[in-house]
């Protein structure tokens, strides 16, 4: 009998605010289209297939937070926005992948998820375009 690594189903456990809860958990990728990742996202609207690696992002009742690949104590988020100042757009499917554009106080971001994660990803933009 071999033993297989466990594969975790969630995100790792990261701390919240007192109050904050989880809405919406996503695996997929968050880029700006003007910065480093940007000839990866093309290739992958082109190729309508992620590649590499993908990244936890936690819509919560307060903020949306994209976690750390290896997160340390103290350094759980690599972006952390909030909420009330992100909007998003309709879906675009490209093959395997649909891509969302959003509005954050960083500029417009693209996340790009598979869309075998369709209905999280309606979930994920309807809780945005609701007012806070």
């Amino acid at each position: 009998m071999r033993l297989r690594p466990v594969r975790t189903v969630g995100p790792p456990a990261v701390p919240l605010e007192p109050g904050e809860f989880t809405e919406v958990v996503l695996r997929g990728r968050l880029t700006a289209p003007s910065g480093p990742g940007a000839l990866t996202a093309r290739a992958e609207r082109f190729i309508g297939h992620r590649l590499g690696t993908s990244r936890w992002i936690l819509l919560t009742t307060r903020r949306l937070l994209v976690v750390a690949p290896f997160p340390r104590e103290g350094d759980y988020f690599d972006v952390a926005f909030d909420r009330r100042v992100i909007s998003a757009s309709q879906g675009r499917k490209h093959g395997d992948l649909i891509t969302v554009d959003l509005t954050t106080p960083a500029g417009r971001q693209v996340l790009r998820v598979p869309a075998s994660l369709r209905s999280e990803l309606s979930r994920f933009i309807r809780a945005l375009r609701r007012p806070r």
